[in-house]
C-alpha cells in the first residue's frame, strides 16, 4: 500500500470517527475538546487501543460502541431513552445521507461521496436492527424514558393531527428499512408494539369518544401505517392479533384489532353520547334530534368506512392473511355467542359498538355478491360450511382447512348451535359422517361462501342482538311509563307513608324515564341510519333467495321460478324423495338463527321502517329479466313459502313470525271493520289509521303471485291448527295471539275479493267426499300438501280448534267484563261511603271506620288491583273472541258442512247455546261496562249478531238472496238435510242453555237496533221455528236411550251408537262421532291415555246392523204406543 493510499484510508477512517460521533453523540477520545458533550465510551476506547487498533469509530467498531452507549449508566446519563436514542440517531444519520445525496454531496469525489453513503447506509441498516429489537424484546434494553412505540405512534399521530414533529415525514422511509430488515425475520412481532400502542391510545376518552376528533387520528394513524403492503400481511400473523388465550370480552380488551373495533357511538360504548350529546333530547322536537341523528351517523359512517379499509387491506394481503382474519372474526363470534341469548352480562361479551362494526365491516366485504341483481354467485355458497366448520378431525381434534383453533371455539360454537330443522340426534350423526368423508379428502370452500356465513353470523350476534336489546328498551319504557301514570292517578294503592312522598318519587322516577329516553334515542341513532338498514336488506335478500333455493324443488332458483317442494312426512315417498335428494339433510343443518334473523328483520322493518322496505335502490333487482326484487318479489315468495311447507322449519315460533310479516303488511286498521257477517253494524269508528303505502304495495304483490293465490289461505288455516301445540311452557296463551294475527291476517285477504274467499272454499271442500274424488284424481290446486288425507285432517282439526277457542275466548271475556262492572260497582259504594263519612259530624268519626260497609284502605286497594288485572285480561281476549266469533260466522256461511259433522256439531251447539244466553238472556245486564267499546273493543250487538248468524248458516239452507252473498255455495251442503237436521238436534238437546224464549229475545234485540235486515229476521225466526219442532223429536232419543241396553251405548255419552267403532289401544267400543271429536282435542285413548289416531278406529259394520235392527223395532213400538 502507497503513502498516499493510506493517507486517503486514515483520512476516511477519520471521517468516519467524526461523522459517526456526531450522529450518535458518542466519542472514543475525551481530549477533544469539541466532543466534551458526547458520551465517553472509555471501555471501547480501551479495548481497541489493547488490541492495537485505532480508538476511532468506523463500520467495523460501530456495532461495539452502539453496544457500549446502549448499556444502563450510560443511558441513565442521557436521560434519554434506548429508543428514543436509536431513532434520534437514525434520523440524524438520515439527513446527512440526505446532504450527502444532494447538492452538498455533489462537491465531493463521487467515489468519496459513494463511500461516505454506503457507510453511513450500513450504520442506518445497524441502528434499524436495534430499533426493532428495542420493539421486539424492550427487556434486553434498559427500561428507562419512552419506548420506541410510544415515540413512533406519536409520530403517527401527529402527521394525522398535523402538528409538529420531526419523526413525522421520515416515518415513510423508517417503516420501509424495518420491513426490508424484517420481512422475512419477525416483522409481525416488531411491528406488534406499534399497533399495541395504538390501541392504548384509541381507548383514552379523548380519542375513544367520537364527539372528540381523536379517533379520527387514531384511524388516520393505522390506515398510514397499512399503506405498506408487507405491514398490511404482517398484522394477521402478530401474537397480539388472535391470541388463543383471549375469548369473550377480552376480544374487545386484549387484540390488536379490539381497541379500533370498539370506538363506536354507542351509549354503551361511550356515556357522553347519552350524558352531553343527547342530555336534553327528551324535551328537543322530533326535527331537532333528527338532526342530531344525521350528524352523528356521519361520523359512524366515517368510522366503519376506516374498519372497512382495515380489514379489506388485510383479506387482499393473501390467503394465509385471509384465513388468519377469517378465524379471527369466527373466534370472536364464537366466544361471544351470550350476546343473542336473554338476560345478558354484557361485561362478558363485546359490547354493541364492536359487535355492529364488525358487521358492518363484513356487509361490506360481502357486497361484491350480495349487490348483484341476478344472484348470480348465489352458487358458491355451499349448506355444507356450516357442517365443515363443526367438524373436529385428527388426533387433537383440530379443525380442517388450516384454522389454529386449539380450544376449539369455532368447531364448538358451530356444533352446537340450534339447527333449521334437525335435533342433536341427527346433528351428530351427519357431523361423523361427514368428518370420515372429509379427513380423506377436505373441501375447499371459497372467500364467497366463507364470508356468507361469518356476515350472517356477525349480523346475528351484532345488529340482530342490538335491535332485541332496543325493543326490550322499548318495552320497559313503555310499562315504566304505564306505572308511574296508573300510581298518580290512583295514589290509593300505595300504603300511607309512601303516599306522602309520591310526588318526590314522580319526580325522581321522570328522571329515571328521561335516562331511559336518552339512551333510546342515542340506539335510534345507529338503528335507523337508512344506509345501516338498507344494507341489511340486501344481504338479506340474497340469504332468502339462498334458503329458497335449498328446498326448490328444481334447485335451480333464482336462476329459475320456484319450484314449490313436496311436503316433509314420515311417508315411504317422502323417505324416497329425500335419498333422492341429499341436499335436505345439508338444509336440516343450516342454523336456525340464518332463518331466524331474516324473518325477524323483516318484522322490525315493517313496524318501525317501512320505507326502508319499498326503497326502489334497496329491491336491487328490477323485475322480470332484471333481477328479483327485494320486495315486490322475494319477500312474498319467502313468507308463502315457508308457511305453505312448515315442515322445513322445526321452531313454531319462527312460523309464527311468518304471520306476523303477514299480519303487518296486510294490516287493517280495526275501527275500519265493516265486513261484520250479515251485520249492519257500520264501521266502528270515524278515525282511521293512514296505512303505510308498503301495505298496499304488499297486497298487490301478493295478488299476482301465482303461489300465494293458491298455497297462502290453506297455509294460514293449516297453521291454525298446528301452532296448538309449541312445545313452550306458555304455549296456551301464545297461541291465542298468533291465532288473532291469523285471524286478522285472513279477514284482510277475504276483503280483497273473491280470490281469497274461493281459495278458502275450495280448500274447505276437500272433506267433502265428492271432493276429496276430484282431488285424488288430480286436481290439487286446493291442497297444501299434495295429500288430500292430510289436508282433511287439517280441516277437521280446524274447525275443533275454532270452536275450542270460541268457548274459551267468549267465556273468558264475558267473565272478565261481570268482574269489572262488579268492581267498578263496589268502588263506586266505597267512594258514596267515603264522602258520607267526611261530611258527618267531626264527633262521630271516632265512632268507627265505616266506608260503607268495607274494610277501608285495604279492601280500596284489593279492588284497584283486581280491576286492573280484569282490565288486562279483557283487553286482550275481547278482542281475541271478536275475531275468533267473526272467523266462525265467515266460514259457516261459505262451508257449513266441517261445522256441522257429527264429532263437532254437539260442542259447538252448546258452546252457541252458552254464549246466545250471556249475550242476550236474563244476565245480559252484567256486560254493561262503562266505556266498554273504547276501553276493550267490546261490542255486544256485533258478536251477538254474527252468533245468530252462525246458528242460520248452519240451521238453515243457504240463501244466497238473504245473505246478501253473490258467491256460488256449497251445493252438498244446500242438499244435505241430514246434516242440518243433526245441528238442529245439536241445539235443542242442550239442556243446560236451550231455551225456545231465547232466540225470542235475541231476535227483539237485533230488530231494535236494526242489525240485521227483515230478510234475515225472517230466517231466524224460521231458525227458531224448526228447533221449536225438533225439540218435540228429542223424546224419541230420550226413549231409545233408556231402553238400550249398556252394550248400545257410548261409554262417554250414554248416548246411542250409531256407527260403533273399537279402539284398537283398549280394546273399547265406541260411537265414531264420539271418540273423533274426543280426538280433536287430544289425541290419546281417553281410557288408558295411550297415542291414538282417526285412521286407527276399527269399524264393527256387523254391531252397527245390531243396532240399526234394534232402534227401528223399538221406534215402531213407541210410534204404535204415540197413537190414540
Amino acid at each position: 500500500m502507497t503513502d498516499n493510499q493510506k493517507s486517503q484510508e486514515k483520512s476516511f477512517d477519520q471521517w468516519q470517527d467524526d461523522a459517526f460521533s456526531s450522529v450518535l453523540s458518542v466519542t472514543l477520545d475525551n481530549t477533544n475538546p469539541k466532543r466534551s458533550n458526547r458520551a465517553y465510551l472509555q471501555n471501547v476506547a480501551n479495548e481497541l487501543r489493547s488490541e492495537g487498533s485505532p480508538a476511532l469509530i468506523t463500520t467495523s467498531t460501530l456495532e461495539r460502541v452502539l453496544i457500549a452507549r446502549l448499556e444502563e449508566s450510560v443511558v441513565a446519563a442521557s436521560g434519554i431513552s434506548v429508543s428514543g436514542y436509536l431513532i434520534n440517531s437514525w434520523r440524524s444519520i438520515n439527513a446527512v445521507v440526505s446532504n450527502l445525496s444532494g447538492a452538498k454531496g455533489k462537491s465531493l469525489d463521487p467515489s468519496t461521496r459513494v463511500l461516505r453513503i454506503t457507510a453511513l447506509s450500513e450504520a442506518q441498516q445497524l441502528l434499524v436492527s436495534y430499533i426493532g429489537l428495542s420493539l421486539q424484546m424492550p427487556e434486553l434494553f434498559p427500561q428507562l424514558g419512552q419506548p420506541g412505540q410510544r415515540i413512533i405512534v406519536g409520530a403517527l399521530l401527529a402527521d394525522a393531527s398535523q402538528a409538529d414533529n420531526p419523526l413525522t415525514a421520515l416515518l415513510p422511509v423508517l417503516f420501509d428499512q424495518i420491513i426490508a430488515r424484517f420481512k422475512d425475520d419477525c416483522l409481525p412481532e416488531v411491528i406488534a408494539p406499534i399497533f399495541r400502542e395504538l390501541g392504548l391510545r384509541a381507548v383514552l376518552p379523548s380519542n375513544h369518544s367520537l364527539l372528540q376528533p381523536g379517533f379520527r387520528h387514531i384511524l388516520q394513524a393505522v390506515e398510514a401505517l397499512l399503506a405498506h403492503g408487507e405491514i398490511a400481511q404482517a398484522i394477521p400473523h402478530m401474537p397480539t392479533f388472535d391470541p388463543e388465550d383471549c375469548d369473550g370480552r377480552k376480544m374487545q380488551t386484549s387484540t390488536a384489532l379490539g381497541a379500533f373495533l370498539a370506538l363506536s357511538a354507542f351509549p354503551g360504548s361511550d356515556e357522553s353520547i347519552t350524558k352531553v350529546y343527547y342530555l336534553d333530547a327528551p324535551s328537543r322536537s322530533k326535527q331537532d334530534r333528527e338532526a342530531l341523528h344525521n350528524s352523528l351517523r356521519t361520523t359512524v359512517q366515517f368510522l366503519q368506512a376506516s374498519l372497512f379499509g382495515i380489514f379489506d387491506k388485510l383479506v387482499r394481503s393473501g390467503s394465509p392473511e385471509r384465513q388468519l382474519t377469517l378465524q379471527y372474526t369466527l373466534r370472536t363470534l364464537a366466544t361471544n355467542a351470550l350476546r343473542s341469548g336473554m338476560q345478558v352480562d354484557m361485561t362478558k361479551v363485546v359490547d354493541d359498538g364492536f359487535a355492529d362494526n364488525l358487521a358492518a365491516v363484513w356487509l361490506r366485504l360481502s357486497e361484491p355478491f350480495t349487490n348483484d341483481p341476478h344472484l348470480k354467485r348465489i352458487g358458491r355458497v355451499d349448506p355444507d360450511w356450516v357442517a365443515f366448520r363443526a367438524v373436529r378431525n385428527g388426533q387433537d381434534g383440530g379443525l380442517l382447512q388450516g384454522l389454529d383453533d386449539e380450544q376449539h371455539h369455532i368447531g364448538t360454537y358451530w356444533r352446537e348451535l340450534t339447527r333449521i330443522s334437525a335435533d342433536k340426534e341427527f346433528v351428530d350423526s351427519y357431523l361423523d359422517r361427514q368428518g370420515k368423508q372429509e379427513a380423506a379428502a377436505a373441501p375447499s370452500f371459497g372467500f364467497i361462501c366463507d364470508c356468507f356465513f361469518t356476515t350472517a353470523d356477525a349480523l346475528h350476534l351484532g345488529p340482530m342482538s342490538t335491535i332485541s336489546r332496543y325493543l326490550d328498551l322499548l318495552k320497559r319504557i313503555g310499562r315504566f311509563k304505564e306505572d308511574i301514570e296508573r300510581i298518580q292517578a290512583a295514589p290509593e294503592l300505595l300504603p300511607p307513608i309512601q303516599r306522602v312522598n309520591l310526588p318526590l318519587a314522580v319526580e325522581r322516577w321522570n328522571q329515571q324515564l328521561d335516562s331511559l329516553k336518552r339512551e333510546k334515542f342515542a340506539l335510534d341513532a345507529q338503528i335507523f341510519d337508512p344506509r345501516r338498514l338498507g344494507s341489511i336488506l340486501v344481504f338479506y335478500r340474497f340469504a332468502m333467495c339462498f334458503l329458497l333455493q335449498q328446498i326448490d324443488a328444481q334447485h335451480r332458483f333464482p336462476q329459475q321460478p320456484f319450484a314449490m317442494p313436496a311436503e316433509t312426512t314420515n311417508d315411504t315417498q317422502q323417505q324416497q324423495q329425500q335419498q333422492q335428494r341429499p341436499s335436505l339433510d345439508k338444509w336440516r343443518m343450516l342454523p336456525q338463527f340464518l332463518f331466524e334473523d331474516v324473518v325477524e328483520f323483516i318484522v322490525f322493518l315493517a313496524m318501525y321502517s317501512p320505507d326502508t322496505l319499498i326503497d326502489s335502490t334497496l329491491q336491487v333487482g328490477r323485475g322480470s329479466d332484471g333481477g328479483l326484487r327485494t320486495f315486490d318479489d322475494i319477500i312474498p315468495l319467502f313468507v308463502v313459502v315457508f308457511l305453505a311447507r312448515p315442515g322445513y322449519i322445526s321452531n313454531p315460533y319462527m312460523k309464527a313470525k311468518l304471520v306476523d310479516i303477514l299480519h303487518m303488511l296486510t294490516y287493517r286498521d280495526p275501527r275500519e271493520d265493516s265486513d261484520y257477517v250479515d251485520t249492519h253494524e257500520g264501521k266502528v269508528s270515524d278515525q282511521y289509521m293512514r296505512l303505510h303505502p308498503s301495505i298496499y304495495q304488499f297486497q298487490a304483490c301478493l295478488d299476482d303471485s301465482v303461489l300465494a293465490k293458491k298455497f297462502l289461505v290453506p297455509a294460514l288455516l293449516r297453521f291454525y291448527v298446528d301452532i296448538e301445540q309449541t312445545g313452550a311452557s306458555s304455549q296456551f296463551y301464545d297461541k291465542f295471539n298468533i291465532r288473532y294475527y291469523l285471524a286478522r291476517t285472513l279477514r284482510a285477504l277475504w276483503a280483497r275479493g273473491p280470490l281469497y274467499v274461493e281459495a278458502t272454499k275450495q280448500f274447505f271442500l276437500q272433506s267433502v267426499d265428492t271432493g276429496s274424488r276430484r282431488a285424488e284424481q288430480g286436481d290439487g290446486a286446493a291442497t297444501t300438501t299434495g295429500n288430500v288425507k292430510r289436508d282433511q285432517q287439517v280441516i277437521e282439526e280446524f274447525v275443533a280448534r275454532l270452536m275450542t277457542d270460541t268457548t274459551y275466548l267468549l267465556d273468558e271475556s264475558l267473565s272478565q267484563l261481570a268482574t269489572i262492572r262488579d268492581t267498578e260497582k263496589r268502588q263506586a259504594e266505597l267512594a258514596s261511603g267515603a264522602r258520607q263519612n267526611a261530611q258527618a259530624p267531626q264527633q262521630q268519626a271516632g265512632a268507627g271506620d265505616g266506608d260503607g260497609g268495607g274494610d277501608g284502605p285495604d279492601e280500596t286497594r284489593d279492588l284497584a288491583q283486581r280491576l286492573q288485572e280484569a282490565e288486562r285480561i279483557a283487553r286482550s281476549y275481547v278482542s281475541l273472541a271478536h275475531e275468533t266469533v267473526h272467523m266462525l260466522a265467515f266460514l259457516t256461511r261459505i262451508v257449513p258442512k266441517p261445522f256441522q259433522a257429527p264429532e263437532v256439531v254437539t260442542r259447538l251447539a252448546a258452546m252457541l247455546n252458552y254464549n246466545l244466553q250471556q249475550l242476550a238472556g236474563p244476565k245480559c245486564s252484567n256486560l254493561r261496562v262503562k266505556n266498554m267499546s273504547e276501553r276493550f273493543s267490546f261490542n255486544p250487538r256485533v258478536l251477538l249478531s254474527e252468533l245468530i248468524s252462525v246458528y242460520v248458516h248452519l240451521g238453515l239452507p243457504s240463501d244466497a238472496s238473504a245473505q246478501g252473498d253473490p258467491q256460488p255455495k256449497d251445493k252438498a251442503a244446500e242438499n244435505d238435510i241430514t246434516a242440518i237436521d243433526r245441528f238442529v238436534t245439536a241445539v235443542v238437546e242442550d239442556d243446560r242453555s236451550y231455551t225456545a224464549k231465547l232466540f225470542e229475545e235475541a231476535y227483539g234485540i237485533l230488530e231494535r237496533r236494526s242489525l240485521k235486515s227483515t230478510e234475515s229476521l225472517n230466517r231466524l225466526r224460521l231458525f227458531a221455528q224448526k228447533c221449536k219442532t225438533a225439540k218435540v223429536d228429542t223424546r224419541v232419543t230420550e226413549y231409545l236411550e233408556g231402553l238400550a241396553p249398556d252394550e248400545y251405548l257410548d261409554p262417554l255419552l250414554a248416548s246411542l251408537m250409531t256407527d260403533p267403532v273399537r279402539l284398537p289401544t283398549s280394546d273399547t267400543v265406541m260411537d265414531r262421532s264420539v271418540i273423533k271429536g274426543q280426538l280433536l282435542s287430544d289425541p290419546r285413548d281417553p281410557f288408558n291415555r295411550a297415542p291414538l289416531s282417526a285412521d286407527m278406529l276399527e269399524p264393527l259394520p256387523e254391531l252397527k246392523k245390531e243396532i240399526q235392527a234394534w232402534r227401528e223395532a223399538k221406534l215402531a213400538d213407541y210410534n204404535a204406543s204415540q197413537q190414540p
